[in-house]
């Protein structure tokens, strides 16, 4: 046994000795490369090919050098085939190169449209061609596809051979049909129904009139965005442990449409108990900042009202000088009785920057337009209240539906990156009118108004009203950064022309105007205009003035307001006011002073589902030794005073009814706006209104009617307000229930474009 061991022991050791040996003669042996050769290539050089490998002349030959040289051509995408071959140290390359891609195009759409699709490829001529490119672009135009409601659609890449190695991509598209949602279901909803909860959510089940809205397409993103707006929607009615499951969307066998179910969890309502704010800042209380909190104890969870009072709480340290602030709520739930305590943490946050900005879904606004915006550029110290701000002034623009943001860490821990993300929507408007009198017999207006126009942010504006008795035309033009500076600028040009029985009035114009923005909301317009009027009349008193003569005026005015308004075109919270007043004697013929005082206030009531709206605006002239002229009067009704004409309301001519205008006016309104009780596939929501006015004064009092009666003429009326994807369209009906014998009555008015 012990030989058999000293046997196996010398075995081993001549064993290893031997292996050693072995090595050591391989790498005595081993071949180098003497020289490398390359063909095949047409646009690639040799050079070129050549750097890729990971060995040289000289190196000793290998077979997994060989392999990884392959491996290292195959990934440049340059070749479709490589082989390598070695002959006694001549390392042979042959390589087929791809072709390039000499064209892109799409082929069998009809839906959308080919330089959109080709754009969303990316694929861009003069490219390697290679299989994943093709792959790559079928999967990219299915998703398209998808976004649009049609999964049912087919992608086939197509290579068309040409000379020189090229070839042309061609993806051939069965768009296939649109499919919609069939049903929305709803599991385990005791508290709410079905009918409410539909509301509640962005997707729409598809109806009748689908072509006015796209909610009724199976999304996948819009699902996510669906269980947000139902988390958020119970969790500001109490049901603070709501817990909403995925989604499941499921086409229907019949590949007919989606159904889609909802499984919520709904857990208890929950109440406010204790409330407290905890600071870690030095010099800055708790108890400072308590009376920004609008929580109350035993009030119903809402987490709107939650995050109103970490919203004040911030801005409120903003206006302290606490701009890097963590504003964090600690909320402790009591599931035995129901309720909540809650602590809002302030700490001193580290400083955090603004590395990049970026814009999306901005497709016909131009990134400037949004930029110039904003209150925060790259580099700023992160700011949330101007970010806040920022996002207001876009929202102000007019040029979107929806606005919204979010912020994600930068490339560094102090550095963050804002996400702006817009819709953009129509911004021209068109307003179209069709009257009848017994002064003017029938008449048509048209106005065109385009606030964006070319996605520049220029506002160019055109009126017309034709009659058998008036003429009036409009051009306006308005550029809102002018020399690239925070100021304004428009021009205008016009001509009104009335003929009546016993007065012709024709005047016409030039103006021009300046107007910037400061700190905290404020604006100011300073302008300057200058217009020719003359008065033709044929009675021998006259009412208003001007006496046949052509009357110059050069005036200048300024405006000055303040805007706190969320939304200036359709507002539901906050309020302006705005002084202007308006000097005509800079030489000219004409001398007055016209003061206009306006204001509105708004409220949304009853968690937003209603908004309360209240406006007033009031306005004097007077001449500076002069009379003052018809020419220079207020005018009183139209969208002012709904139910009258553009001018029905104040005093009028007794001989030709034409009205003479008044030297005072007021008007004013209260509005209750909302979409409860409509369905709110269709965008629309419903006002009752309640106007209010009057117009008088005159200095030229003979011939005419109501020239000193200043008592208030009262209308009431409901409208519809309809967003539709050509614009906002609005309907009014009114009832004048005060009124005046010459008063001129207009009680339906319809406007398609911006409400303002």
């Amino acid at each position: 046994m012990t030989g058999f061991k000293q046997l196996l022991s010398k075995s081993g050791i001549l064993s290893i000795i031997l292996l050693i040996c072995l090595m050591m003669g391989s790498q005595a042996f081993a071949q180098k490369i003497t020289d490398i050769s390359v063909s095949g290539n047409q646009r690639v050089s040799e050079g070129t090919i050549r750097s890729y490998l990971p060995v040289d002349i000289g190196d000793d030959i290998s077979t997994s050098a060989l392999d990884s040289a392959i491996d290292r051509l195959f990934a440049t995408s340059l070749f479709s085939d490589v082989d390598i071959s070695n002959e006694n140290g001549l390392i042979k390359i042959f390589v087929t190169e791809n072709p390039i891609i000499n064209r892109v195009t799409v082929e069998g759409n009809d839906v959308l449209e080919t330089n959109i699709l080709i754009a969303q490829l990316g694929i861009q001529p003069r490219r390697v061609y290679t299989k994943k490119v093709a792959i790559d672009g079928m999967q990219k135009l299915l998703q398209i596809y998808e976004l649009s409601g049609r999964y049912g659609a087919s992608v086939e890449p197509v290579i068309i051979k040409l000379d020189n190695n090229r070839v042309d991509l061609v993806f051939e598209v069965d768009e296939g049909p649109l499919i919609k949602i069939s049903s929305i279901q709803f599991e385990g909803n005791a508290r709410f129904s079905d009918r409410k909860l539909k509301q509640v959510i962005a997707s729409r089940e598809k109806r009748w009139w689908a072509f006015l809205t796209a909610s009724d397409k199976y999304d996948e993103n819009r699902l996510n965005y669906d269980i947000r707006l139902l988390r958020q929607f119970y969790q500001a009615r109490g049901y603070a442990d709501i817990n909403v499951k995925r989604a499941r969307g499921g086409l229907l066998p019949d590949r007919s449409g989606f159904a889609i179910s909802f499984i919520l969890e709904e857990g208890a309502i929950y109440h406010f108990d204790k409330i407290n704010v905890l600071s870690e800042i030095e010099g800055v209380s708790g108890d400072v900042l308590l009376p920004e909190i609008t929580i109350e104890n035993g009030e119903r969870y809402d987490i709107r009202k939650l995050e109103e009072s970490l919203l004040a709480v911030t801005n409120k340290l903003g206006d302290l000088g606490y701009a890097f602030v963590n504003v964090t709520p600690d909320v402790v739930t009591n599931s035995e009785n129901a309720t909540l305590d809650v602590s809002i943490i302030i700490d001193q946050a580290r400083k955090n920057y603004v590395e990049r900005i970026e814009i999306i879904d901005n497709s016909r606004t131009a990134d400037f337009v949004v930029r110039r915006e904003m209150q925060l550029v790259e580099g700023d110290a992160y700011n949330q209240v101007k970010l806040q701000k920022s996002i207001r002034n876009i929202r102000n623009l007019g040029f979107f539906s929806d606005v919204s943001v979010k912020s994600r860490p930068g490339t560094s821990s102090d550095q963050t990156i804002i996400e702006i993300d817009v819709e953009e929507q129509s911004t021209g408007s068109l307003s179209f009118g069709v009257g009848y009198s017994s002064i003017d017999k029938s008449s048509v207006s048209l106005g065109i108004d385009e606030k964006n126009f070319l996605g520049t942010g220029r506002a160019v504006s055109f009126g017309a009203k034709v009659s058998n008795s008036k003429s009036n035309f409009n051009l306006s033009l308005t550029e809102p950064f002018f020399l690239n500076r925070n100021l304004s600028a428009s021009t205008n040009i016009f001509q009104n022309k009335t003929e009546g029985t016993s007065v012709t009035v024709d005047k016409r114009g030039v103006g021009f105007g300046l107007g910037f923005r400061a700190a905290n909301d404020i604006y100011h317009r300073l302008a300057y205009n200058l217009i020719e009027s003359k008065t033709d009349e044929t009675s021998s008193s006259s009412s208003t003035g001007e006496n046949g003569e052509k009357l110059l005026s050069s005036a200048v005015s300024y405006r000055l307001g303040i805007e706190k308004r969320d939304n200036r075109f359709d507002p539901s919270d906050g309020y302006f006011a705005e002084i202007s007043e308006t000097f005509s004697g800079i030489g000219g013929d004409v001398t007055y002073l016209q003061t206009v005082l306006r204001g509105a206030y708004y409220k949304p009531i009853s968690f937003e589902r209603f908004v309360l709206g209240a406006r007033l605006e009031t306005g004097h002239v007077s001449g500076l030794g002069d009379d003052v002229t018809q020419s220079n009067r207020f005018l009183l009704g139209g969208n002012k005073v709904r139910g009258f004409d553009g001018s029905g309301i104040g005093p009028r001519d007794s001989s030709s009814d034409g009205a003479v205008g008044g030297n005072q006016y007021y008007a004013g309104s209260f509005d209750v706006i909302s979409n409860a009780g409509l369905n709110p596939d269709l965008g629309m929501r419903w006002t009752l209104f309640a106007d209010y006015g009057s117009a008088w004064g005159t200095d030229f009092p003979t011939g005419v009617d109501g020239a000193e009666d200043d008592s208030m003429r009262q209308s009431i009326g409901f409208g519809i307000l309809w967003d539709t994807a050509i614009g906002p369209l609005s309907f009014y009906w009114a009832d004048p229930i005060s009124k005046q014998p010459y008063d001129d009555l207009r009680e339906f008015q319809f406007t398609i474009g911006t409400r303002l």
